[in-house]
């Protein structure tokens, strides 16, 4: 079972103000809200735990890990709302995932990550990690992340088994957390400022597309909101659907999710890949 071993020294390599370390928790994101409340802790803040009882993901989804895994959520301060660029805040999941599959790369190349829009990491077609982000009315965002590094997808329940994969999986063993953490926490925070940066959003933008495991492949989307396109002229107007089918072909400028129908072509800022029934409660 892994654990974070000296805090001092990730304080020093990571610059975080704070960080807890819990043997058991809820969930590192409720823990993270009641710290993002508190303007006497020092921000940057990690909250981790080797058990998260209650992990959650998008649209009310359940998340399963194995015990041991790497559970965190990270607490930053966001610029005010007058200075906050709105084209930044779709790309915000997409740059942490993409600093969570450029770490776990990093830290073993033998690690080949690619990210599923809008908030997953896959390897060889199969869930590893995904991320939860929330903002609050106090300028704070908060960073859920789960990483599966420990464990076997065979401990996982019998309707996980074949949409996810761990570490020990792939490499055989399981890895040190200190080491992960003193890489993506300093990525994490760098790719989210990096987006108030243009030229510097747009690098993401391409790091991104370049680990998009989605380009290229029929994808069916559900409860869909989008913009439609024709003509290369975006219509400007929002529209609603239960569900779109078509080819995927990226990401735009805004970081939403290009697919292209017999139609027209529909950049989507929200959706789930996932059939409404396939979702997984506890």
């Amino acid at each position: 079972m892994t654990k974070i071993g000296d805090t001092e020294h990730l304080k020093q390599v990571t610059k975080l103000g704070t960080i807890e370390c819990h043997s058991e928790l809820e969930s590192t994101m409720d823990r993270a809200k009641e710290i993002a409340v508190d303007i006497s802790v020092p921000l940057p803040a990690l909250v981790t735990a080797i058990h998260q009882k209650s992990g959650r993901g998008r649209r009310g989804a359940g998340w399963w890990q194995p015990v041991g895994s790497l559970a965190m959520t990270l607490i930053m301060e966001i610029p005010s709302k007058e200075n906050l660029p709105v084209s930044v805040l779709p790309i915000w999941s997409l740059a942490c995932g993409l600093a969570v599959a450029e770490s776990l790369h990093q830290l073993n190349p033998k690690l080949k990550p690619h990210v599923r829009w809008p908030n997953d990491i896959e390897i060889s077609g199969r869930k590893i990690g995904g991320l939860l982000l929330e903002a609050t009315t106090t300028q704070r965002l908060l960073i859920g992340v789960g990483i599966n590094t420990n464990g076997s997808k065979e401990d996982a329940p019998k309707q996980l088994k074949e949409r996810l994969i761990t570490i020990p999986d792939i490499l055989g063993n399981t890895i040190s957390h200190d080491d992960l953490l003193a890489i993506l926490v300093p990525q994490i925070l760098n790719t989210v400022f990096d987006t108030f940066n243009p030229e510097k959003r747009l690098s993401i933008l391409k790091r991104y597309q370049s680990r998009c495991s989605l380009t290229h492949m029929s994808i069916k989307l559900f409860d869909v909101l989008y913009e439609s396109e024709k003509d290369g002229i975006s219509s400007q107007s929002l529209n609603r659907a239960t569900t779109l089918t078509g080819i995927c072909k990226g990401i735009d400028a805004a970081g939403r999710l290009l697919v292209e129908t017999p139609q027209q072509t529909c950049a989507v800022l929200a959706g789930s890949l996932t059939d409404p029934s396939a979702i997984w409660k506890r």
